[in-house]
């Protein structure tokens, strides 16, 4: 039997993890077994009691308890008993000892509070926007010394009024309203660690892409490792995978400090058809060197590969397509592209030999090919004929590689990008993939705008039922900014669905003022969500609100009354709609209903009840004594409360 790395620990802060491999699958009673006896020992922790649908396993890991000198002895004795009990063959015992000094991180950083907003605070693509304001400059909390300069230079804030919402005119000059380099405070800090650095790997014995240009590139938003497996796989490969990367991570914890919150979020995406795997961890914001962070994860792989050998390997940056890609999707199996040595090859030794190359190797699956193939298209400029002719060789050779692969959709942005319209639309309605569809109208859209009618048909009935209500919404806001002239037209393609309701508000606040009004109108026409509907019931209430101040905003008086009259039954859950309905009664004279309106604002408890006292827009109620009458009687009663 073969015992990897059983050594005594030198410092309280060790931890570390054990991965056996068994000379047959074990099935969920032995693996307990197995997992119990070790934890007997003091080998392990304890494994937990729901074990029962464990699939049988060659590979087993679990936390590893590292002995002091006096325990190294028995615990060798417990790991050589489960040789001939378990038919363990081999047993690997990797450590860490030391960790991120939190305390030392939060001294330093305590009088540098955070401008951001919160995780909560950040509307997510349902989340219903009342208005948008912008927040002054930001502060970064850390940067590495050796990484590039980190600025958070963009905050939204999600909060408001739906009478004063004019994102149209704020939009012109968004880019005038965002800090300068001076505006953003850049605090840089060393490494802090609390029982010294841990180890660092500086070369490993399989080819790893993007090293060592990966610690000038890092980016503390997101930071992560893709690796494919060499040789024959065994079940439970996932584990051990799963174990190193609890191990890397463990290392930025500080269990002295709740309030140290080293990172946002952190997976470990499997792709077991191709034994590849993806670790990321996104807003990395610890007090480690980018060369710190990078040598570290470098030794985390070097390990696993001294237990599962790796292939190849390369340092990724996570953004959400490769999250969407690589996690997958209800029927889709998670896809996870761990290399492109065709890329390499493309650029020493051209097209034809990497081409050659790809057609005659082995390692590689058809789909890794086409996804090397789509990468290294989309680093030629579509929009200029001769990279354009390159990138379309290699998406259509990827598209025989792997039909279902992303190559149509980046195909048709070419073929659109050189005016080959037709081309793109056929190659849309053909493709495997309806995405395809929205993206080529919207490609249209954008650079040929005056070809997109016929391209609409691509958004038949079936499509349009079988895309997701943010992609719609998304879409809808691309022609509305892009091709105006075919907003109508799009709107009535849409699907008459609540889900929709949300979205499509929330797309009224990226364009301008009288596209934000047809998209609000088509919300209106969509199925009313019931009052347990949540953000959907929010978005119509605040749509009927949104579309009779642009209607009055924009002069058109009698479609404000119109929507001012349609939003009454609403106004009870939304009292801004009474003071929005004020200001349209007011314009065209019908002085009466504009006063009642006021009066059911007061009685609703309307928030911004002053508001109404000195709106220019509610000036022709001011010379009938019961206006400002109404407000002294508020008064009087909220003085009686107090």
């Amino acid at each position: 039997m073969e015992i990897n790395g059983l050594e005594a620990r030198q410092s309280d802060l060790a931890r570390g993890i054990l991965i056996a491999r068994s000379r047959r699958p074990l099935d969920a009673k032995e693996q307990k077994a197995l997992w119990d006896a070790l934890a007997a020992a003091g080998v392990t922790e304890q494994a937990d009691e729901d074990t029962d649908d464990e699939p049988a396993r060659q590979w087993h890991a679990a936390p590893w308890l590292p002995p002091s000198t006096d325990q190294v002895d028995p615990q060798r004795v417990a790991i050589e008993a489960t040789h001939e009990r378990f038919e363990i063959e081999a047993v690997w015992c990797v450590k860490v000892e030391t960790g991120i000094d939190g305390v030392a991180w939060l001294e330093v950083t305590s009088a540098e509070p955070m401008g951001e907003l919160d995780e909560d605070e950040t509307p997510e693509a349902t989340d219903v926007v009342d208005a948008i304001f912008e927040e002054g400059p930001q502060e970064v909390l850390y940067s590495a010394p050796d990484a590039p300069r980190v600025e958070l230079g963009e905050g939204v804030a999600y909060e408001g009024e739906e009478e004063e919402e004019d994102e149209g005119e704020e939009d012109e000059d968004e880019d005038e309203d965002l800090p300068s380099d001076d505006d953003i405070d850049v605090i840089t800090l060393e490494s802090h660690w609390r029982n010294g650095p841990p180890p660092f790997e500086h070369s490993v014995p399989f080819p790893i892409e993007r090293y060592p240009e990966i610690i000038d590139d890092y980016d503390w938003e997101s930071f992560g490792i893709a690796f494919k497996l060499a040789g024959t796989g065994l079940a439970g490969e996932e584990s051990v995978v799963n174990a190193f990367f609890a191990l890397w991570l463990s290392v930025y914890q500080d269990e002295r400090t709740e309030e140290l919150e080293p990172f946002q979020r952190a997976d470990v995406i499997h792709d077991r058809r191709h034994r590849s795997a993806l670790m990321w961890v996104e807003r990395f914001t610890v007090p480690a060197t980018a060369s710190d962070q990078v040598h570290f994860l470098l030794w985390i792989v070097a390990r696993l590969s001294d237990v599962l050998p790796i292939a190849w390997a390369r340092f990724d940056t996570v953004d959400e397509s490769v999250k969407t890609q690589a996690v997958g999707g209800e029927g889709v199996e998670p896809f996870v592209l761990a290399g492109n040595p065709f890329q390499e090859r493309f650029a020493r030794q051209g097209e034809e030999a990497a081409l050659a190359w790809a057609v005659s190797q082995s390692l590689w699956s058809r789909r890794e090919l086409a996804g090397m193939l789509v990468e290294v298209a989309l680093e030629h400029d579509p929009d200029v004929r001769e990279t354009a002719a390159v990138a379309e060789r290699l998406l259509r050779r990827a598209q025989s590689f792997d039909p279902q692969s992303e190559a149509a959709g980046y195909l048709a942005i070419v073929l659109v990008r050189q005016h080959r319209i037709a081309e793109a639309v056929a190659l849309a309605r053909s493709a495997a993939n309806r995405d395809v569809r929205l993206l080529v109208i919207g490609e249209i859209a954008e650079h040929a705008d005056s070809e997109l009618a016929p391209a609409l048909e691509l958004l038949d009935t079936a499509t349009a039922r079988a895309t997701g209500p943010d992609e719609l919404a998304e879409l809808t806001a691309s022609v509305a900014r892009h091709a105006p002239a075919h907003l109508q037209a799009l709107l009535a393609k849409l699907p008459d669905e609540v889900s929709l309701v949300p979205h499509l508000y929330n797309a009224s606040f990226s364009v301008d003022r009288p596209l934000g009004l047809a998209i609000l109108r088509r919300v209106l026409t969509l199925p009313e969500p019931g009052r347990e509907a949540g953000e959907a019931r929010t978005a119509l209430v605040m749509a009927w609100n949104n579309a009779c101040i642009h209607a009055h905003a924009l002069g058109d008086y009698k479609l404000a009354v119109e929507l001012a009259d349609g939003g009454q039954p609403y106004a009870p859950e939304n009292p801004y709609i009474y003071h929005s309905a004020a200001c349209a009664y007011a314009a065209v004279g019908q002085i009466e209903r504009a006063l009642q309106q006021v009066k059911l604002a007061i009685e609703h408890e309307y928030e911004h009840t002053e508001k109404m006292e000195t709106d220019a827009d509610l000036a022709p109620l001011q010379s009938d004594p019961r206006f400002p009458a109404l407000f002294t009687e508020w008064r009087e009663r909220r003085a009686d409360l107090n």
